[in-house]
């Protein structure tokens, strides 16, 4: 892959990622942007190395496919968790939130599901680059 579909790739998934981010207010399981642009940028690389070109061809890249592919991405994680809504919170430095086992097991679940699906997207990024 070439820097030019590297820098494709890369915008698509940062315009993507935007719109659910902050456009739906769809953060995903992770909650920080960075985290979603990640998963989205090695999700649209591996599409873009393993699914066949569709659409109109620019500078030798098919962006419908991609773009499809990361959307799909996006909507699946998006809509794993509920919109963020705003609240309003009282802020009193004295008081401390008592985390339970049951926040700990989630994170923990999140956690493990994130390296999973990095780990999955990286050997279909090197797959698909040995191809």
């Amino acid at each position: 892959m070439g820097i030019t579909a590297f820098i494709i790739v890369l915008l698509i998934a940062l315009f993507i990622g935007g719109i659910f981010f902050y456009g739906l207010k769809r953060r995903g399981p992770w909650g920080a942007f960075w985290v979603f642009l990640l998963v989205l940028f090695l999700a649209s690389w591996a599409g873009r190395l393993w699914i066949a070109p569709a659409g109109p061809v620019f500078w030798g890249f098919g962006w419908l496919s991609v773009i499809f592919w990361v959307f799909i991405i996006a909507l699946i994680i998006g809509l794993a968790t509920p919109p963020e809504r705003d609240r309003i919170v009282d802020y009193e430095p004295d008081t401390k939130t008592e985390i339970t086992e049951s926040d700990r097991g989630t994170a923990v679940v999140f956690g493990f599901f994130f390296w999973i699906l990095m780990l999955v997207f990286i050997i279909a990024i090197i797959g698909g680059l040995l191809r």
